[in-house]
């Protein structure tokens, strides 16, 4: 039996849940910068951004237990009574060390893709795909342990931004049911993937100092996107527009035979009447005769083509729309300028390399047929 969309939603909530609880309970996890030590007097009302780590840290939890309830896999409570062994208050004391935390975790982790895969793969598929996408930030250790044995470990960009995991996302991203998302979302998200895979495998890039805010900030706009529907093209700036030139050399590969049956015939009907009202010799009026009624063969091949043109122009303007989107949701910190180059150079240039960056997606928004050939 199929499962609902409510519950391909809860899954993504769980698999996200997960790996943030996870993720600030770690001692050497990832600390998002917060704005609360500013609020004065401490009786403000904050933003969820504002909330002190303790708080976040207690809505996160209860937002695994609720997503775990709803999709009956918390074992009859048990999953609340071993959250509060694995992971104490802020005010316990007697913490346990964090190997028994994580074997927690991995424990529960099991369990749940287990039990979701038996009931529908597309459970199990959005709760990888939501822990997935939460581990790009919240597995991310302290840059000492990225690559302490000589190769990058677990905790570092180059495994969770990796190819293997980013190609991972994206199958996920495209199996997901498409009434929990927008239908631009998976290739926009798939987009920004590949933008951070390229900072992962840049040395120098990830020395940028703010390389986790950014992430942060990544993380929190696909968090908008997989769990809270957003629409992603209400990222997009106002006049905003793709810089290259690259559209316009794609649209001339895709249409090429058109363009050379128009030119063929136009030449050839232009040539026609100019000679016919001269002095040219027999042949060549016979000649552009039969050539002129090839024009009317082409011209019927044209417009039996223009179906696949609409096709193929529907299909530009969405990859093109596509690449616009993933550009205003990807959120890479600025790269270290070159030398010798000025800032407003710089700027375009990182401009025109996220935009070759997000083309890079595995995945592309579903082509709808034309309005007058829609199944009614």
């Amino acid at each position: 039996m199929a499962s609902s969309s409510a519950e391909v939603a809860a899954a993504l909530r769980l698999g996200w849940a997960v790996a943030e609880v996870r993720g600030r309970a770690w001692p050497d996890g990832p600390r998002p910068a917060s704005s609360a030590a500013v609020l004065d007097p401490p009786e403000v009302l904050p933003l969820r951004s504002q909330r002190r780590p303790a708080d976040a840290r207690r809505e996160a939890l209860r937002g695994l237990v609720a997503s775990a309830t709803a999709l009956g896999v918390s074992r009859d409570g048990a999953l609340a009574d071993e959250l509060r062994v694995a992971l104490p208050t802020e005010e316990a004391h007697d913490a346990p060390p964090w190997s028994v935390t994580a074997a927690f975790f991995l424990e529960w982790d099991a369990w749940f893709q287990d039990e979701l895969a038996q009931r529908d793969e597309a459970l199990a598929n959005a709760y990888l795909l939501g822990r997935g996408l939460a581990e790009c930030y919240w597995g991310l250790g302290p840059q000492a342990a990225w690559d302490a044995t000589g190769e990058p470990s677990a905790v570092s960009p180059a495994f969770l931004l990796g190819r293997d995991r980013r190609l991972e996302l994206s199958r996920m991203l495209g199996r997901l049911d498409p009434a929990i998302t927008h239908e631009t979302s998976p290739a926009a998200i798939s987009g920004s993937l590949e933008a951070w895979g390229a900072v992962a495998e840049d040395a120098q890039w990830l020395q940028s100092p703010d390389l986790r805010p950014s992430l942060y900030e990544q993380v929190r706009r696909w968090y908008q996107l997989v769990i809270l529907g957003q629409d992603p093209t209400t990222l997009i700036r106002p006049y905003a527009k793709l810089t290259g030139l690259r559209g316009i050399g794609r649209a001339a590969r895709l249409f090429w035979p058109q363009l050379v049956l128009f030119v063929t015939a136009f030449g050839l009907a232009t040539a026609y009447f100019i000679v016919v009202g001269g002095s040219a010799p027999d042949w060549v009026s016979s000649l552009l005769a039969t050539s002129g009624f090839g024009v009317f063969v082409a011209a019927g091949v044209l417009a039996r083509g223009q179906s696949a043109a609409q096709r193929l122009l529907t299909r530009l303007r969405q990859d093109a729309y596509t690449d616009l989107v993933a550009v205003s949701l990807t959120a890479v910190p600025e790269r270290p300028p070159a030398p010798g180059r000025s800032m407003r150079h710089n700027a375009r240039s990182a401009r025109s390399r996220l935009e070759t960056l997000v083309r890079l997606r595995s995945l592309t928004t579903p082509t709808r047929p034309p309005p007058d050939r829609q199944v009614r």
